[in-house]
């Protein structure tokens, strides 16, 4: 197998960067939005991702898995949970009695849209930070990076 050439000094700089970057971002805003989830929506940033997905289409535990790419051992406490809090409903499929097919109860519905108001109020007030042209060149590029792409860890010409 040919192997690589090793990475441009530059592109290595900016890829720890960009890693220490996401990591201080993902780290303050968990810091500032779990107690105000927690305070306003009665609920944490794993169930608002569980309840957006399902709202947004993934009715199914195997769907809702492999769109957040939560193990279905896991995903099952979490649903469990959601359920116990009276956040979801879970009933046989009418089309296939094998399969549970997901739904926000009421609760859940109320708590999502609280969540996503603390959420766009927290994270809009870091966005307000850049100009317009800044933040459209954010969101193109962060669109860029997760585009799908078949082998991400490895460089042209090299297969894993």
């Amino acid at each position: 197998m040919k192997s690589s050439p090793p990475p441009d000094p530059a592109v290595r700089d900016a890829a720890t960067r960009f890693m220490t970057s996401i990591w201080q971002l993902q780290r303050e805003l968990g810091h500032e939005l779990d107690p105000l989830l927690r305070e306003r929506a009665g609920t944490d940033p794993r169930a608002y991702f569980l309840l957006r997905t399902i709202q947004d289409g993934a009715q199914y535990p195997k769907v809702l898995s492999e769109c957040l790419g939560i193990p279905p051992n896991l995903l099952s406490r979490f649903l469990s949970d959601l359920s116990a809090h009276g956040l979801i409903a879970r009933q046989m499929d009418e089309q296939d009695s094998r399969r549970v097919r997901l739904s926000l109860t009421p609760a859940g519905t109320r708590a999502l849209g609280q969540a996503e108001e603390v959420i766009h109020d927290c994270i809009g007030a870091r966005l307000g930070r850049l100009d317009v042209p800044q933040l459209a060149a954010l969101l193109d590029a962060l669109r860029t990076l997760t585009s799908p792409d078949p082998h991400p860890c490895t460089t042209q010409g090299t297969r894993p």
